[in-house]
């Protein structure tokens, strides 16, 4: 298959070569190209581990050859291989140590190697020769003498179906090296970048938040090109508003749903006066028979809303009805959900020393023990600068980040685990890194020089296999999910439930509002309340009589409203108060001669330390005479010694029934 040919076309080559001989540095403009073998990207990584050998190293730290004679003599004992292993004579490399870019025309030999470059560059994962000697196989094939003769599907189609199945595994640098061609032809300004139907953030110099793998956004998908225009100009707009990137992609992806549905239900739509009132009825019953969960169609119902309502403001699409609007009461109403927390029974496996031990490698298992201790979001952990604490007024080390979504910078106090596991991280990356990067979780792979942070989506992928790999199950013996924002949701959870005030949770997890907070408060309240029906059963009085309690009675729920006020405004070493706390205490420091005093089994100790004590008390009073003191004691060691014998028949109940 020829390429295609005109005098518009010879000059646009011309005009690119130019480009590609001041771009292409003369290390690259050689047709054979030989990598320094300690180059991380285009290298092997190194040497081959034999002595005096300067080959690249391909397997088990050999270069081709010598690892094809180790497996010739039976795979010996590796170190014994190495003392007698010589070099191989001649200065003769393997084609997949090399790039040779000889066979190709002229400008498609500028133009790989000026692909090759730009990897180099980059400084990302390592690319072999032997896919890019593939490559020029398959461009050979056909009569192209430039990578922009056809679009990347056209090359598919011209390399026919015999090169199909090899283009399969090379057909990433091919696109690689047809997006870098292209870019350096059009100068890849943010015109031309806005004018294509894929967006892309480093082209765009957007900023990306660390962790976040998603560069690009589609609007191919989006079939009638007057709504893909409309579309295209709103994201443009959203982007200059500061609309992070990510946040733009979902903005477009439920357009790209409407899209659809526009397609299968009003094929061939010339403009926006199809949509009025009644087809976006229809696409609201389209969408609740659909696959979409509730939270997902609401989020998308919402971009579209403020979609029309960009469009109406700015003339984006003139056409659009008046009718053409969705009210606050169309959107879906979706629950809160509870917070996916993680039990202390599966907890108890994930926090085990030797459970941890089992994560791939050593910032992994950091990473995973600091998301336990913070609750922080993984985007905002993986995007911690190299030193992120510092010391409060006292010395306390504090946790300084920035949080992602609400866009501010947080502090937080830092757990004693916490402070060392960041130390131990730090440790970590400056043996690998001597000469320091910027982040304190760098992406442990396709990163030789630190640069990119580690991404959200690899820690997912390491979680679910670590999780399996241990046997999480949860108390019913069945296999658990563990994801990264569990963990958050579990920290949550547990601060409420140990008592922390919703406002000190809701600053520790950074919310933006005390709603998100009071999700974990509302949890609390459903399981600490039965744990006071629980207590109440427990109780006894200073007379040591049992005190009854209904959890189906009237007052049930004004009962346990009191008990978590006096729990606040109350504390006692030995009990708790059954005064309402909106009233005086007539008996301050008396509490074992007041009828409103209450205790448990848990207090048995403090109450036969107390009886001792008090024994001591009478008896001094005695001997000094003071004989009204003497009564005062005699009465609170007549309630101690009931109440001690009372509780200590609910413990042996108890102690039964767990037999």
């Amino acid at each position: 298959m020829s390429a295609p040919a005109s005098s518009e076309r010879l000059f646009e080559a011309t005009t690119l070569l130019t480009k590609l001989f001041v771009a292409v540095r003369p290390e690259f403009r050689t047709g054979v190209y030989v990598p320094d073998p300690e180059d991380p990207v285009l290298g092997g990584g190194g040497c081959c581990a034999v002595e005096g050998c300067t080959r690249v190293r391909s397997t088990r730290s050999l270069c081709r050859s010598h690892h094809s004679r180790w497996i010739n003599q039976d795979q010996p004992e590796f170190e014994a291989f190495l003392a007698t292993a010589t070099p191989i004579a001649g200065d003769g490399r393997c084609k997949d140590e090399f790039f040779d870019l000889r066979p190709l025309a002229p400008q498609l030999q500028l133009e790989v190697a000026y692909s090759l470059q730009c990897r180099h560059d980059e400084r990302g994962s390592r690319l072999r020769p032997g896919v890019v000697n593939q490559v020029v196989d398959l461009l050979i094939s056909t009569t192209a003498a430039s990578l922009l003769d056809y679009d990347f599907e056209g090359w598919v189609s011209a390399l026919g179906s015999a090169g199909r199945a090899q283009i399969s595994s090379a057909q990433g640098f091919l696109r690689y090296a047809w997006v870098k061609v292209d870019d350096l032809d059009t100068d890849a300004d943010a015109d031309a970048e806005y004018a294509r139907d894929i967006w892309n953030a480093r082209r765009l110099c957007l900023p990306m938040g660390a962790g976040q793998g998603h560069y690009t956004v589609r609007f191919d998908g989006i079939p009638q090109l007057w709504l893909r225009a409309s579309v295209k100009r709103w994201a443009r707009y959203e982007l200059s508003r500061g609309h992070a990137f990510p946040t733009v992609r979902n903005q477009v992806n439920a357009l790209r749903w409407f899209a659809r549905f526009l397609e299968h239900h009003h094929r061939g739509a010339l403009d926006a006066s199809v949509i009025n009132r009644d087809l976006l009825e229809s696409y609201l019953s389209w969408m609740a028979t659909g696959t979409l969960v509730a939270h997902t169609r609401l989020r998308y119902l919402i971009y579209l809303r403020a979609f029309f309502d960009h469009c109406r403001r700015y003339d984006w699409l003139p056409e659009l009805a008046a009718s053409a609007t969705l009210y606050a009461d169309d959107l879906p109403r979706t629950e809160r959900p509870l917070p996916r927390f993680i039990s202390d029974f599966v907890m108890a496996q994930l926090e085990s020393e030797a459970n941890l031990a089992r994560l791939p490698d050593l910032s992994t298992r950091h990473l995973v023990v600091l998301l336990m201790e913070t609750g922080l979001r993984c985007s905002d952990a993986c995007a911690l600068v190299f030193n992120p604490t510092i010391d409060d007024s006292v010395g306390w080390p504090c946790l300084r980040f920035f949080n992602a979504k609400v866009r501010t910078e947080e502090l937080i106090p830092l757990s004693p685990l916490a402070a060392r596991t960041i130390r131990a991280q730090q440790d970590h990356v400056h043996q690998r890194w001597p000469e320091g990067v910027p982040w304190l979780f760098p992406r442990p792979h396709a990163n030789p020089d630190g640069l990119r942070p580690f991404v959200y989506g690899t820690l997912e992928r390491r979680l679910a296999r670590w999780a399996e790999q241990i046997g999480a199950v949860d108390e019913a013996g069945c296999p658990v999910t563990i994801t990264a924002h569990r963990f958050r949701h579990t920290l949550g959870t547990r601060l409420i439930n140990q008592g922390v005030p919703q406002h000190i949770v809701q600053r520790l997890l950074c919310h933006a509002s005390p709603q998100m907070t009071g999700v974990y408060a509302h949890l609390h309240d459903t399981t600490v309340r039965q744990a006071f029906e629980e207590y109440s059963r427990r109780r006894v009085d200073i007379s040591g009589e049992v005190l009854g309690f209904d959890p189906l009675a009237p007052t049930a729920d004004a009962e346990w409203v009191k008990h978590n006020l006096a729990r606040i405004q109350a504390s006692l070493p030995n009990g708790y108060c059954g005064r309402p706390p909106q009233q005086d205490c007539p008996h301050p420091n008396a509490c074992l001669t007041c009828v409103d005093f209450q205790t448990t089994p848990e207090f048995l100790p403090v109450h036969r330390q107390q009886a001792e004590s008090n024994r001591i008390l009478i008896a001094t009073a005695e001997a000094n005479g003071q004989f009204r003191l003497v009564a005062n004691h005699r009465r609170v060691q007549q309630n101690l010694e009931r109440i001690i014998v009372a509780l200590g028949a609910l413990e042996d109940g108890g102690n039964d029934d767990a037999r």
